[in-house]
């Protein structure tokens, strides 16, 4: 393949591998505070901080597109390249074919995006675990204090309204 191929498949790879890492490591950031929120019962930063969340992952999403067509891109401008189906083998099919140097980076950078993948999923898991248990939580108690209504909340104008994890308040002279 023509040098300049390569180089080409090389910055194209390594510059998003680049972006992945730093984007996940801004969710990771952003995870962190919608668990300060959550934890501090600040519903309106939770809420501004969940749209952020999914703007990563619109963007996040766009740079996978991007690797997965350079992958592809690879797997048609190298005649001996193995055309295999999974992306970790593509991926490391592609690296086989650089030098040692571009080789080691390639492979360095995509350890860090599965490391960081790995943390931000963790995060995520244990912050979808503490907010179902809460809820849960605030079910059963209301299930208990509340057995006639059957789990259903009501407005004060008698409608029922959705059980979700929003504020309430249960009795305004405690």
């Amino acid at each position: 393949m023509e040098a300049d191929v390569m180089n080409s498949l090389y910055e194209g790879c390594s510059s998003i591998l680049e972006r992945e890492c730093g984007l996940l490591r801004e969710l990771e950031s952003l995870q962190k505070l919608v668990w300060d929120a959550v934890t501090s019962r600040e519903w309106t930063d939770f809420e501004a901080h969940i749209s952020g969340l999914n703007n990563f992952s619109a963007e996040f999403n766009v740079l996978e597109a991007e690797r997965m067509k350079i992958l592809a891109e690879f797997q048609g401008n190298v005649p001996d390249a193995p055309h295999t189906s999974g992306e970790e083998t593509r991926f490391y099919a592609l690296v086989s074919q650089f030098p040692d140097a571009e080789r080691n980076e390639l492979t360095k950078r995509y350890r860090e995006l599965k490391s960081e993948t790995l943390r931000v999923r963790i995060s995520n898991d244990s912050l979808l675990t503490y907010l179902a248990e809460a809820k849960s939580t605030v079910a059963g108690f209301l299930e208990a204090a509340f057995p006639d209504r059957r789990g259903r909340v009501y407005s004060r104008s008698g409608a029922a309204v959705p059980a979700d994890m929003r504020s309430m308040v249960l009795n305004h002279r405690f």
